[in-house]
C-alpha cells in the first residue's frame, strides 16, 4: 500500500539547498552520522501542521542563505482519497519581515485548512525535557492536538490571544472604559466556545481510552479545573477581567482562568511526569501520542515522526510502537545512526542514506 506523503522537495531549508526524497513505504528510516539534516528533513514534515515545526524556531532561522531574499520552499507531494495532490509552503523575506504562504494545487490557502487535511505527531528528546518542565509547552501541545478534534478550536484560540493583546494595550494607553467592555464581552464569547471545544475533546476521548484500555503504556487524565467545573470556571474569568479593569497601567494580564491554559494532566498511576523516571516519562508521553493519533486517526492522513529513537527507547518498547503504528496506518518517520535492529523489526522499511 503506497503511503499518502509520496515526497518532500526542499529548498534553501536548513542545511539543504536543494533535498528531494521520495518515500514508497509507509514506514522510513532517515540514517546519517550527526549533523547531516536528519532532523531536518523530519522538522520539514512537522511543517504539515500549522505553526513553525516541531522545534517552534523563528521563520527567519529556517533559511540557508545568508542573503534574505532566498525564499524558503518546501513542496509535498502526497495521495488522499484517490486524489493526487500537491502542497507548497514558502517562506518569503519582504519589507524587513518572513511571511509564510500555503498552496494546495497551486490555489493559496489558510494555514487552519491543513488541519482538514493532516494531523502530525512527533517525538523528540526536546519533547520529554519541555512536556515535564515547560507547563506552556505542554499546554500547547495538548491545545494543537483538541485543534485536530475541532478545527475551528484553532481560530479561536487565535482570535484569543489578539484579544488579550489588545486589551493590555488599551489598559496602558487610553484605559477606555467601553472599548475594556467591549473586549471582554469578545473574550467571553470567546473563552465558553474554548472550553466547551476542549471539553468535548476530552469527554470523547475519554470514552475512547476506556474502551481502547490504554496499550502500549497505561496513562490517566486528570481534567483541570476548567474543563471539570466549566460554569463556576468561566464565572472566576469574567470576574477575573473586571478586576484586571483596575490594574495600574504596567501590572501584567495573567487570569488564573484563562480558557487558553484550561487543559488536563496525564499521570501514570496517579504519579505526574516529574515525578517518573526519564524512561516511565518518556513512555507515558508516547503512549499519550500514540493514542491521541488513533483516536483522531478519521479520514485525514496521520503522519508520526521519532527522532533518533534508538537514543530515546530500547528495543522492545520500539517494537510495540512499530506494530502500532502499523495496526493504526499511520505513516512514520524515524531517524537514527543505527538502522541494523531496526531492520528487523519492520517489514519493508524504507531506508534513506542522509549524507
Amino acid at each position: 500500500m503506497a503511503p499518502p506523503l509520496k515526497g518532500i522537495h526542499l529548498n534553501n531549508f536548513r542545511n539543504f539547498t536543494q533535498r528531494q526524497e521520495s518515500f514508497s513505504n509507509s514506514h522510513t528510516l532517515f540514517k546519517g552520522r550527526n549533523a547531516v539534516g536528519k532532523t531536518n528533513l523530519l522538522e520539514a514534515i512537522s511543517f504539515l501542521c500549522p505553526g513553525t515545526g516541531f522545534r517552534k524556531d523563528t521563520i527567519s532561522n529556517f533559511s540557508n542563505q545568508d542573503q534574505k531574499e532566498s525564499n524558503v520552499i518546501i513542496n509535498y507531494d502526497f495521495d488522499h482519497e484517490e486524489l493526487s495532490n500537491h502542497l507548497k509552503i514558502e517562506l518569503t523575506f519582504q519589507e524587513e519581515r518572513w511571511s509564510k504562504q500555503y498552496f494546495l494545487n497551486d490555489k493559496k490557502i489558510q494555514q487552519q485548512q491543513l488541519l482538514q487535511i493532516f494531523q502530525l505527531f512527533w517525538f523528540t528528546e526536546t519533547d520529554k525535557v519541555f512536556f515535564i518542565k515547560d507547563t506552556q509547552y505542554q499546554r500547547n501541545t495538548i491545545n494543537r492536538i483538541a485543534c485536530y478534534f475541532e478545527p475551528s478550536l484553532f481560530q479561536l484560540l487565535n482570535k484569543f490571544t489578539k484579544l488579550r493583546r489588545e486589551k493590555k494595550k488599551v489598559l496602558q494607553t487610553t484605559q477606555e472604559k467601553s472599548w475594556l467592555e467591549s473586549l471582554d464581552k469578545q473574550l467571553i464569547e470567546i473563552g465558553e466556545k474554548i472550553i466547551s471545544n476542549k471539553r468535548n475533546f476530552l469527554n470523547e476521548f475519554q470514552d475512547f481510552l476506556k474502551k481502547e484500555n490504554n496499550q502500549f503504556f497505561h496513562f490517566e487524565i486528570q481534567p483541570s479545573f476548567g474543563l471539570e467545573h466549566q460554569e463556576d470556571f468561566l464565572t472566576k474569568f469574567k470576574q477575573d477581567l473586571s478586576d484586571e479593569n483596575q490594574w495600574p497601567k504596567d501590572h501584567k494580564l495573567q487570569s488564573e482562568h484563562d480558557p487558553q491554559k484550561s487543559i488536563f494532566e496525564i499521570t501514570h498511576q496517579e504519579k505526574k511526569l516529574s515525578q517518573l523516571s526519564s524512561a516511565q516519562s518518556k513512555l507515558l508521553i508516547l503512549s499519550f501520542l500514540l493514542h491521541c493519533a488513533k483516536f483522531l486517526n478519521q479520514q485525514k492522513i496521520t503522519i508520526f515522526l521519532i527522532d533518533e529513537i534508538f537514543d530515546n527507547f530500547d528495543m522492545i518498547n520500539i517494537e510495540k510502537v512499530i506494530q502500532y503504528c502499523a495496526e493504526n496506518k499511520f505513516q512514520t518517520f524515524f531517524s537514527t545512526t543505527d538502522n541494523f535492529a531496526l531492520q528487523g523489526v519492520i517489514k519493508n522499511l524504507e531506508i534513506k542514506e542522509i549524507t
